[in-house]
């Protein structure tokens, strides 16, 4: 089986016959339960999770289960997790892992540990899909203390570390504090070969008398770099980086909560979502998050247990369904510390809510002529869709259109039908919004439109139960030129009520020689 058809097969089974038992709307999502994905007796912390190329979801984390912290990881392949990996094996303290894979494939898990005598960050590389590891490389040298690492990749292929150090900053503040952390970052424009100075971020020390912790960072879709953190266990904060400067920090959240550990990410519609765990007065913590497309929502809850939620990471995978994965200390001793995840599904929904044709005639056109067909579509669901829009007119496809619409937002799209050639016939045109990923309403992708009638200029009557009357009959014939030749000079308002119109092939008003021409013209055509 293909491994992308695989990944989507999985994912859409897990979402959709192993955890929809309680459902749970945020901002039109539907989240499955919570599920537990490890169960060592041991403290099992800080999750990191992404999705391969090859379709399969990573979850690294950090455990001392060996008796000291290691960064152990698990991946979802084949309907089924793996058992725990151990990645790293030092003797001193790994945690606070970050994974990535960057566009030649190559896995990268970058971390904090204590093994210099003061905490630096490491990282280590697989370029097999973790059949392998690379050695642990030294990323951060500095004497202060380097922690809370997070990876990505640029659209320009390079790779981004952001970390929070205690260090000095340079040049220093006259008036600096330097028990303060802040928020440090390097770049390497060569796949790691070689690094940038470590640079720092958050130099607005004057406003900031609170460290700056657990940075997340990303680029979005529109080529700005996005970095959230915490202001000690407080506020959310983030910056954006333009491609030439930094934002001012922005705060993100504003109740008398503790809020910390931020997460932020980006879907394929464009939004943009920041989770981050919330206690009040450090108790009762539970996974929050909020969602920016042109403003920022409300917080939304994710996570209600009675334990401490804490630590969420989260990814899109290639089918759409979202995974948030953290740390709850859900079940008693010898298990005080899990991980835990939970996917959803954003509400795609795309709709035809017209199909309106337009013909020279108001019920007919006559052969050869254009038909338009107005096709109105819309995006019910959230955020911006992309999707193939197809118009019929009985089984011909008259044509196929891309379009892009904002959530809620409706087009109209005009197809053209040439009836050069067409059998004469009654038509129903018809439209159909080609199901986007993830999509599960598909009743209202499609629908038919009024019907309309495709005739022969010059037929104009037919026999029916033996009685000549004025309604075609898909033939022009000998009937045709003498009923027109029988009206030949009678005009409006004086001619027969029902044949003289039905003569003036011209609708001039008057039934003359340039009728007659017009059936002549078409004589014998079927």
């Amino acid at each position: 089986m293909n491994k992308k058809l695989m990944s989507v097969t999985i994912a859409t089974f897990l979402f959709l016959a192993v955890i929809i038992t309680t459902v749970k709307i945020g901002y039109a999502v539907t989240w499955s339960t919570d599920i537990r994905l490890t169960t060592d007796p041991s403290i099992d912390w800080d999750p990191a999770i992404t999705q391969t190329s090859d379709g399969r979801i990573w979850v690294a984390w950090a455990s001392d289960r060996t008796g000291k912290d290691d960064i152990f990881y698990k991946i979802w392949s084949d309907s089924s997790w793996s058992d725990d990996i151990q990645l790293t094996y030092d003797t001193h303290l790994d945690r606070f892992p970050s994974i990535l894979q960057t566009r030649d494939g190559k896995i990268w898990i970058v971390w904090s540990s204590d093994r210099t005598g003061n905490i630096d960050l490491f990282y280590t590389t697989s370029s097999d899909n973790g059949e392998s590891w690379s050695g642990d490389t030294q990323l951060t040298t500095d004497l202060s203390r380097d922690d809370y690492p997070s990876i990505i990749q640029s659209s320009d292929g390079k790779i981004w570390v952001f970390w929070t150090s205690g260090r000095l900053p340079t040049p220093l503040p006259p008036d600096y504090e330097p028990q303060y952390a802040d928020i440090y970052y390097k770049v390497s424009s060569d796949s790691g070969q070689t690094w940038s100075e470590d640079t720092h971020l958050v130099t607005d020390y004057k406003n900031n008398y609170r460290d700056d912790l657990y940075p997340s960072c990303m680029q979005a879709m529109n080529g700005s770099i996005w970095m959230v953190w915490a202001k000690e266990a407080k506020d959310i904060y983030y910056k954006i980086y333009n491609g030439t400067a930094w934002s001012w920090e922005v705060q993100l959240t504003f109740d008398s909560n503790e809020n910390t550990h931020p997460f932020i990410m980006q879907t394929a519609n464009e939004r943009i979502w920041v989770f981050w765990d919330s206690f009040i007065n450090q108790h009762d913590g539970n996974v929050y998050y909020k969602i920016f497309y042109g403003s920022w929502s409300s917080d939304i809850q994710l996570t209600s247990a009675l334990e401490d939620d804490q630590w969420p990471s989260a990814m899109q995978a290639e089918d759409l369904t979202i995974w948030v994965a953290w740390t709850s200390p859900r079940y008693p001793s010898p298990s005080p510390w899990d991980i835990f995840y939970r996917t959803g599904m954003e509400l795609h929904d795309v709709a035809v809510r017209g199909v309106t044709p337009y013909t020279s005639h108001s019920t007919f056109a006559y052969r050869g002529e254009v038909v338009y067909v107005e096709v109105e579509v819309e995006n019910q669901g959230e955020g911006r869709e992309t999707f193939e829009v197809k118009c019929h007119v009985n089984s011909i496809l008259v044509g196929s259109r891309m379009v892009t619409l904002d959530s809620g937002k409706s087009f109209v799209l005009v197809f053209e039908w040439n009836t050069s050639g067409v059998k004469p016939d009654i038509y129903v045109p018809s439209a159909v919004a080609v199901a986007v990923l993830g999509e599960v309403d598909i009743a209202d992708n499609s629908l038919g439109g009024s019907s309309f009638e495709v005739r022969i200029k010059g037929d104009i009557c037919g026999w029916y139960d033996g009685v000549l009357r004025p309604i075609p009959d898909k033939c022009v014939n000998i009937d045709d030129v003498g009923m027109v030749v029988g009206h030949f000079w009678t005009w409006s308002p004086t001619w027969h009520p029902v044949w003289g119109p039905a003569c003036d092939l011209t609708e001039d008003g008057w039934v003359d020689l340039r009728d007659v021409n017009e059936v002549v013209d078409h004589y014998g055509e079927t």
